[in-house]
């Protein structure tokens, strides 16, 4: 058990860390935004399997030695620009959120998920 948490303690840490700042921000959005129609799940969501699947990809090219890195870590970072295009697309389109408040709560979530994926990466890198 303890080898297993070594190998994969980020996901251990983002698991934590997601779950303390979505209660966080559920909490200032109802007291102090006073609204509940952003869909802070989904934010979550997304920004959680995003950085998971990111990382797991990045270590399984590493460890499979399908390409470069560094190709590889931008053909990641395309692929999930399109799938957060995706996501605004979807709410726009399809729900009946108010898309400026849906970024105003998205962008500083995905961008602290996005500080937590370059520590996470820059670590895995230097054990290379």
């Amino acid at each position: 058990m303890n080898n297993i948490f070594k190998q994969n303690k980020f996901f251990f840490f983002l698991t934590i860390f997601s779950a303390i700042l979505y209660i966080v921000h559920s909490n200032v959005k109802t007291q102090v935004f006073l609204s509940h129609e952003i869909p802070l799940v989904s934010i979550y969501l997304f920004n959680y399997f995003a950085v998971t699947a990111f990382l797991f990809s990045s270590r399984l090219n590493i460890l499979f030695q399908l390409s470069n890195p560094l190709s590889f870590f931008i053909l990641l970072t395309f692929i999930k620009m399109l799938a957060t295009i995706v996501f605004f697309l979807y709410y726009n389109i399809y729900s009946d959120f108010n898309i400026i408040k849906l970024v105003f709560h998205f962008f500083p979530v995905y961008f602290l998920f996005l500080a937590i994926e370059i520590i996470i990466l820059k670590k895995t890198f230097n054990n290379i």
